[in-house]
């Protein structure tokens, strides 16, 4: 999975492309705690992109909402394609998370 990210204050945006497997968990959890020590609190995740979220995919995303809660945060998902949303709902974790079909929604409703 590729990363590329922007910081908005205590908001950092992560854009991800490719596959969201177990071989991409290291580098995503490098980047988020580098944006947690760099200040940011709240995340959106722009996953567009993605094309595939395995079980280590997903189990990431879970520890993300859990971090962004422990420091005071939220978290937003961005257009995840349809396979990620039906995986998403097949283990009942589509409740976890609060989906926006735009960065701009996103952020709106993360004021």
């Amino acid at each position: 999975m590729k990363l590329s990210w922007e910081e908005h204050g205590p908001v950092a945006l992560l854009i991800a492309s490719g596959d969201f497997s177990a071989d991409a968990t290291d580098s995503f959890r490098r980047v988020v705690n580098e944006r947690f020590a760099g200040g940011a609190r709240s995340f959106v995740i722009d996953l567009a992109n993605v094309t595939l979220a395995d079980s280590a995919g997903l189990e990431s995303l879970l520890w993300l909402s859990d971090e962004t809660t422990r420091n005071g945060g939220a978290l937003r998902l961005v257009a995840p394609q349809q396979a990620l949303r039906e995986a998403l709902r097949l283990t009942r974790l589509s409740d976890r998370f609060e989906c926006a079909e735009s960065v701009e929604g996103a952020a709106r409703s993360m004021r």
